[in-house]
């Protein structure tokens, strides 16, 4: 009986090897499928910030649906989401406030949108929780939230914050009032103990900081002004808002306004008494303008030079520069440039 319990494992190893195959291969563990690829949140958030820059810089519905999925695209036909600055509005900027890796190859963006009115005194920051996802070997938007939206707009010579998240939850606060800003000035430059008259009947435009922890405005009147608010937390509080005074436009006034991502600067676009546009850039904390050369290299009297955008490194910014009334403009100096606010270098990137 021994013997033949010997024999049979020998038997059973023999019959396998027999039929063209070995034991031991049944008895390793099986070869694991290969796993598909899942992306990384590096390539996700260059695919967002491409989305992002595109719609910045105004490209049609078609160019941006490409970086969308069909859930995505119904997302945005949603009443309180905008892919697209329309009409009088335009998009100034955009910050990445957080991000965090999910499961099954998809990333989580927090950033914010902020947009101007050029026709009327008015900025929102709308707060979008926006999905990338990596499939079929590419990244897609793959879904878009608003979580919340943030407008500023005059109303006569008051500031009016106001807040609305998610919840349909709003506040209501008055930041401001034109009164408290000085009734004189001097410009950046000008000479010693020659102040003008600000008028303080109004706003000519308005722009919130890209955290919502402040705001930037210029003043209308026969000689525009421009300042800066900041306040601390979430929701305003009157009493603790800080006024920052930056320059006087000695016949001119400011158009519109952008902060860089960081909110360190703020880019001014002015309108000039020569009937053109100009760009000039400031140090959001202090009355400190950076010297660009832009006049130089753009005269005021020939050139309208306006804000396109900042890039998101914060160390460039991005202008158009078109010939002024009545001009032919030199083919060379007309077209996209880039900027870079460190040195003053100059980049033409697209040729008009």
């Amino acid at each position: 009986m021994l013997a033949c319990l010997k024999i049979l494992p020998l038997f059973l190893v023999l019959s396998f090897q027999f039929q063209g195959c070995n034991i031991w291969d049944y008895l390793q563990p099986p070869a694991r499928e290969p796993v598909a690829p899942q992306g990384n949140r590096s390539e996700a958030r260059e695919l967002l910030t491409s989305y992002l820059t595109a719609r910045l810089a105004g490209e049609n519905t078609e160019n941006l649906r490409d970086y969308l999925t069909e859930e995505a695209w119904n997302d945005y036909q949603s009443a309180q989401l905008s892919l697209r600055a329309e009409d009088e509005e335009q998009f100034v900027g955009y910050k990445i406030i957080n991000e965090a890796d999910l499961a099954g190859g998809r990333y989580a963006f927090t950033t914010v949108m902020q947009t101007v009115n050029r026709d009327r005194p008015r900025a929102e920051n709308a707060t979008e929780d926006l999905i990338v996802s990596f499939k079929n070997d590419e990244y897609r938007i793959a879904s878009a939230r608003l979580l919340e939206r943030t407008e500023l707009r005059a109303e006569g010579t008051d500031l009016i914050w106001e807040g609305v998240d998610a919840g349909k939850e709003e506040s209501t606060v008055k930041v401001f009032n034109l009164r408290d800003f000085p009734a004189q000035m001097r410009p950046i430059g000008g000479e010693e103990g020659i102040e003008f008259i600000l008028e303080r009947s109004g706003y000519s435009a308005v722009v919130l900081h890209p955290e919502g922890k402040g705001a930037a405005f210029g003043t209308a009147g026969t000689h525009g002004a421009l300042g800066v608010l900041t306040w601390e937390g979430k929701t305003p509080a009157p009493e603790k808002v800080k006024l920052t005074p930056l320059d006087l436009f000695y016949g001119g006034r400011v158009q519109l306004l952008a902060f860089s991502p960081d909110a360190q600067y703020i880019a001014a676009e002015i309108a000039t008494p020569a009937g053109t546009d100009r760009v000039e850039v400031y140090r959001s904390d202090q009355r400190n303008k950076l010297n660009l050369q832009l006049r130089d290299a753009f005269p005021t009297e020939q050139y309208n030079t306006v804000f396109h955008h900042w890039e998101e490194d914060r160390n460039h910014l991005v202008l158009r520069v078109t010939a002024g009334p009545g001009q032919t403009g030199d083919p060379d100096l007309v077209g996209i440039w880039r900027i870079n606010i460190w040195t003053g270098e100059r980049e033409k990137v697209i040729i008009d």
